[in-house]
């Protein structure tokens, strides 16, 4: 004979199976982790910005890091400013706007061979990434040194026309996947077609260590548009699967490399070496715990592995002070934590 259960017993067990799990994952992350992590991230946010010091490189930057929520001092003015219309309508170089009009292309100086970096931009659609990973819209307005008005639309619609196979790709592969449907084809100068799925299949098969940085961005950008992809209901097969596996197989590599102590590899992809100094430390690690906040899933980024290496990312952002890491370092390493804090839940 089946025995009843009471009614408030049975709510209370249900409530109780629901809850578990839950406590289990939140609990893997610690408390006092998560403390230490948020500190940090603010000790970067913290960092001022000021137009006759920071390079608009250095600001866009603070954007990924930041997204919408930070501040530049625009000396000019004596007033501080949002980054993003900072960039997009004040900027300067050189004592004029950042962007040109270029035959009515909104066209910023790029770093060619030779050329010295981290002044305006490094990459081809760097900016555009920017704006696209930190979810600016297509309509947000630009302005250029003639005086003529675009939008991030017309920035898309350039880097669309001149895409080329041989481009990096980690960059434009964030833009594409935030700001066009999956299944849009598009034309380039060239004369070739591409949807983004396109650019998905010439990343999968680049080299990493070939990459700007030896490859986290790239890896970055092959995780962002995979994420993106599935998040829109899109299946695990095709190329889409061959970017699962290809992630993988870094991701197997990372841990591989990992330091006792904690930190990835200094010489990324190459071998496994200890990061020298704290400033090579927290761009290395920082740098691969970004691709790899969007790579791997909540449960994999609660693994010993990563909680050791964020917690080893963090121990040298809070002993030394800000000045002591690149710029771009720093960033991508607050990036990064930001990406696991809401990954993993706060």
């Amino acid at each position: 004979m089946n025995k009843k259960i009471p009614y408030l017993q049975a709510c209370r067990l249900a409530i109780a199976c629901l809850l578990f799990p839950v406590f289990v994952l939140a609990d893997e992350v610690s408390s006092d982790l998560a403390k230490r992590i948020d500190k940090v991230i603010e000790k970067a946010h913290a960092r001022p910005l000021k137009s006759d010091v920071n390079t608009p490189w250095v600001v866009m930057h603070g954007v990924v890091a930041f997204e919408k929520d930070l501040e530049v001092l625009e000396v000019a003015t004596g007033k501080k400013m949002n980054a993003i219309e900072y960039l997009t309508r004040h900027a300067k170089f050189e004592g004029q706007l950042i962007y040109q009009d270029v035959k009515g292309v909104p066209t910023l100086m790029t770093r060619g061979r030779g050329d010295k970096s981290f002044l305006v931009q490094d990459h081809v659609d760097q900016f555009l990434f920017a704006y696209a990973d930190a979810g600016i819209g297509l309509d947000h307005e630009i302005l250029s040194r003639s005086g003529r008005k675009f939008t991030v639309a017309d920035k898309l619609k350039h880097a669309k026309k001149g895409f080329k196979d041989d481009q990096e790709l980690g960059w434009t592969i964030v833009a594409a996947s935030t700001y066009l449907p999956f299944d849009e084809k598009w034309k380039a100068d060239s004369g070739k077609k591409y949807r983004t799925e396109d650019i998905m299949a010439l990343a999968i098969q680049r080299d990493p260590r070939r990459e700007t940085e030896g490859g986290p961005h790239h890896l970055y950008g092959v995780a962002y548009a995979l994420d993106a992809y599935l998040k829109q209901g899109g299946k695990l097969e095709g190329t889409w699967k061959e970017a699962r596996d290809y992630l993988d197989k870094y991701v197997a590599l990372t841990k591989e490399y990992q330091q006792t102590d904690g930190a990835f590899s200094g010489s990324v992809f190459f071998r496994a070496s200890r990061p020298r100094t704290p400033r090579q430390l927290v761009s290395s690690t920082g740098h691969a715990l970004e691709w790899l906040s969007v790579a791997l899933s909540p449960e994999q980024l609660r693994e010993a592995w990563v909680l050791k290496a964020v917690e080893r990312l963090v121990t040298d952002m809070e002993k030394f002070p800000t000045e002591v890491f690149s710029d771009g370092g720093l960033y991508h390493a607050a990036h990064a934590l930001r990406r696991f804090r809401e990954a993993t839940g706060k």
